[in-house]
């Protein structure tokens, strides 16, 4: 029988003749190997496992498990040594436009861990909510999580949602990761994004008017000041906050969609351009965030930010830039050149809240993880990251099916890397390994919807633009313009 295993391991070998026994006879530390290699043997005489570290000792467990799904009780002899391509392999999952229970995203965390991804992206505050508890700034879940209407897409509700994860809550799902070999990294974005925020604490903004939380969709004029030094102030008890529950090495701090109309009739925000010798907006970004990033680096954090932070051309370079969007002036590519690297989760192949009519199974999988203009900076890319954004998802049933199996594609393109064996091959060992959907509790995509037809496809994406109005469009362009 031909064993599958996702992500697929350098290695397979056979191991002689005879049934594998079924009691794990050893499970060790070897320091002769990397921190995520690991080797996995089934002999006739038990189960013997050796990883480099104990994270390398769970995707060993991970890969008998999937072994186990396909064989049952009739467990073949053989070794599987096995080492990832790139150390970064992360899942997002945005919780701040529709609130997810601290128990469904443990569920969601499990799935992930199990297709050995080693780091979550937590998207816990946008325009439409703030969803953590805040000693220090108590108004951001007080008021910030309070979103008076849902009017996201071509969805229309006035229901108000009002929740958020307490401390408590978020040390266990941190802890319940840690388990599983898996880091937790917090995004909180600045200085776009920040409807919410406002909304608790106005006077951080440039102009200092009442805003609400945000019920629609899109991207917004309000966004945190580069001039008053209170903002800066009142960003660094925010991250004081939060570092206290989050003991990580990294950081998010956003970047991205930060119009600065604002800004440029600013005259505090002038001022700041004056003093700083900045000639363009972009660079005033540039600045802002790297103050942020010093003080993160002053508490022993590394810093990521999404490719739009580094288009002032002014960004410290000891920040890791997440490329999410098309980069034609290849600003990432300077900023590697200066030592800078990159997470790759490109939107055509990596957001998984488009329908599979837009952004199919085999789309994720055949993602370039070296991306044209980063050839010559290949060593600073870090690996890989799949999104799921939650404007237009609402039930933890959609959530699974738009996530489940293209996760598991993107776990195995960052696994594996350029090497991965293709498409094809992928696909019949996820056929295989499908119960594991079912062993877990998720409503994973059905096989026939994972690369629709031309028809269904046209289908899906017609009806998935029914949530964008011509204003809507214009709106978000006219928003790009002043970037």
């Amino acid at each position: 029988m031909e064993i599958g295993i996702i992500p697929e391991p350098k290695k397979i070998l056979p191991g002689g003749e005879g049934c594998a026994g079924h009691v794990i006879r050893e499970n060790k530390l070897n320091p002769a190997f990397g921190e995520e290699e690991y080797r996995l043997q089934l002999k006739a005489d038990g189960i013997w496992i050796e990883g480099g570290s104990e994270k390398a000792c769970l995707y060993a467990e991970m890969s008998l498990e999937q072994i186990r799904l396909q064989c049952g009780e009739d467990l073949p002899c053989l070794t599987v040594e096995d080492s990832p391509e790139y150390s970064w392999r992360a899942f997002h999952i945005d919780c701040a436009r529709h609130f997810i229970p601290a128990e469904e995203l443990k569920k969601m965390i499990r799935m992930a861990a199990h297709f050995k991804f080693n780091k979550f992206h937590w998207h816990f505050s946008d325009d439409q909510g703030w969803r953590i508890e805040c000693r220090r700034y108590p108004l951001l879940h007080e008021v910030g999580a309070v979103r008076k209407g849902d009017h996201m897409g071509n969805y229309d509700s006035e229901e108000t949602e009002d929740r958020y994860y307490t401390r408590d809550q978020v040390r266990e799902i941190v802890a319940y990761c840690k388990e599983l070999g898996v880091e937790v990294i917090p995004e909180v974005d600045m200085p776009g994004h920040v409807t919410a925020l406002l909304a608790a604490y106005p006077q951080y903004g440039c102009r200092g008017e009442q805003i609400p939380v945000e019920t629609r969709a899109g991207i917004f004029r309000d966004i945190l000041c580069a001039g008053k030094e209170e903002t800066f102030e009142f960003i660094k008890g925010l991250l004081d906050d939060l570092l206290e529950l989050f003991p990580g090495t990294y950081f998010h701090i956003g970047g991205d969609e930060a119009p600065k109309e604002y800004w440029s009739s600013c005259p505090l925000c002038r001022k700041r351009m004056e003093e700083e010798g900045l000639s363009t907006l972009q660079e005033l970004q540039g600045y802002m965030e790297n103050r942020i990033t010093a003080y993160l680096k002053s508490r022993g954090r590394t810093v990521i930010v999404w490719n739009e932070a580094a288009y002032g051309g002014n960004l410290d370079p000891d920040t890791i830039v997440q490329l999410w969007t098309e980069d034609k002036e290849n600003r990432l590519g300077a900023h590697m050149e200066k030592g800078g690297s990159a997470v790759i989760s490109i939107v055509k192949n990596c957001y998984c809240d488009y329908p599979y009519g837009i952004t199919s199974l085999q789309d994720v999988y055949e993602l370039d993880v070296r991306p044209e203009g980063l050839e010559k900076a290949e060593k600073g890319i870090l690996g890989t990251e799949c999104l799921i954004w939650t404007e237009h998802i609402r039930d933890m049933e959609k959530l699974e099916t738009m996530c489940w199996p293209r996760y598991a594609a993107s776990a195995e393109a960052g696994w594996c890397g350029q090497k991965r064996p293709g498409y094809v091959s992928f696909e019949g060992r996820m056929k295989r390994l499908f119960p594991v959907f079912e062993r877990y509790g998720i409503h994973a995509e059905k096989v026939s919807g994972w690369v629709p037809p031309k028809e269904e496809a046209e289908r899906q994406k017609a009806e998935f633009e029914k949530n964008f109005s011509a204003e809507d469009r214009q709106e978000v362009e006219k928003m790009q313009e002043i970037i």
